[in-house]
């Protein structure tokens, strides 16, 4: 029971339980870093109140609620203590379904930047492209755009375009860990790039340009559809995690930048926790993707290559949306506090 504004009762408890009531709610993350400063200093200060309560003889009633209130402080104060206590597997699949997909929301705005500039780059240099041909060269890599050309002008008329992806079955197993090996070191070219927002934003804008010029030069040809099938039965997963990745180090640069009412160590050291939560999924997150791209991209027909990309974008939309939305810390006790 929330401690009300009534006689008696110190309206520092009484914000205390308003920041309690509050955190029990919505999680830790919905307070402002000020607001958990206060909260330890209020925490602290309601203990005292506490053993002034006790050693005076004040109301059994006031003690008793006032034990209640610390007691749930405690219990968000110790969530953290508490899950070292809990088995490694729960503790792992709380990680990946709970914590993380909640910090992801908790980061939109950066993360949602990040993909209007790929995206929107993309899209842009991709019409641009599909209406003059000629434009690729000046938007990207000459001998990425000679090397396209020549394989769509030795594509048979009717057959569907595959670009690089041209290794057979049994090379898949071995492709396979050439591409979760390099997807893995972009990754953390994008991750290292945030340290720097500049060149962040530029190399977001290279590999917009990349996706955008590729899909253009090949639609001159009429075999957009079939690159883009292909590109995206593991781009769905892939872009996302670069993306990700590339959050995980801007939340790093923030905290440097605007600590907030931490020191920059303090905050240092909680961004890098909010850091390490974006960025934990990248790494499984291109490893399916390279499983896909290697044994799935290459060797499906369309229909199928459209139906991974449509399944796996869902189900990366369903976890951030969804998962995690529970209340995040323990029951409340209900004896008081000892």
């Amino acid at each position: 029971m929330p401690l009300k504004r009534e006689r008696g009762i110190d309206p520092v408890q009484v914000r205390l339980a308003e920041l309690v009531d509050r955190a029990s709610k919505r999680g830790l993350h919905s307070l402002a870093d000020a607001e958990l400063v206060e909260l330890t200093r209020l925490y602290r200060y309601g203990a005292t109140r506490l053993s002034a309560y006790e050693s005076e003889g004040r109301s059994p009633e006031l003690a008793a609620r006032t034990s209640t209130l610390l007691t749930r402080a405690h219990a968000l104060l110790g969530v953290d203590y508490a899950d070292h206590r809990e088995p490694r597997l729960r503790r792992l699949l709380r990680f990946y379904l709970e914590e993380v997909p909640r910090e992801i929301r908790r980061e939109w705005k950066l993360i949602a930047t990040s993909f209007v500039l790929i995206y929107g780059i993309a899209l842009i240099s991709g019409i641009v492209v599909a209406r003059d041909l000629d434009s690729a060269w000046t938007l990207f890599d000459s001998n990425m755009i000679s090397q396209e050309l020549h394989q769509l002008q030795n594509t048979a008329p009717g057959e569907p375009y595959r670009g690089n992806f041209t290794f057979g079955l049994g090379e898949s197993p071995f492709n396979a860990g050439l591409i979760m090996a390099h997807n893995m070191f972009v990754a953390v070219l994008f991750f290292g790039a945030a340290l720097l927002p500049p060149l962040y934003v530029l190399w977001l804008a290279t590999n917009g340009l990349m996706l955008g010029v590729y899909t253009g030069v090949a639609a001159n040809y009429g075999q957009a559809g079939n690159i883009s099938s292909i590109l995206w039965c593991h781009g769905t997963i892939e872009i996302q995690a670069f993306v990700l990745a590339g959050a995980a180090g801007l939340v790093v640069v923030r905290a440097w930048i605007a600590p907030g009412a931490w020191s920059r160590r303090q905050a240092l050291r909680m961004e890098a926790a909010r850091s390490w939560r974006l960025l934990s999924p990248v790494f499984p997150m291109l490893f399916f993707a390279g499983l896909i791209e290697a044994f799935v991209s290459p060797h499906a027909p369309f229909a199928v290559r459209i139906a991974v990309a449509v399944t796996t974008g869902a189900v990366i939309v369903a976890w951030i949306a969804l998962a995690g939305r529970r209340m995040d810390v323990a029951p409340q006790p209900t004896r008081p506090l000892e």
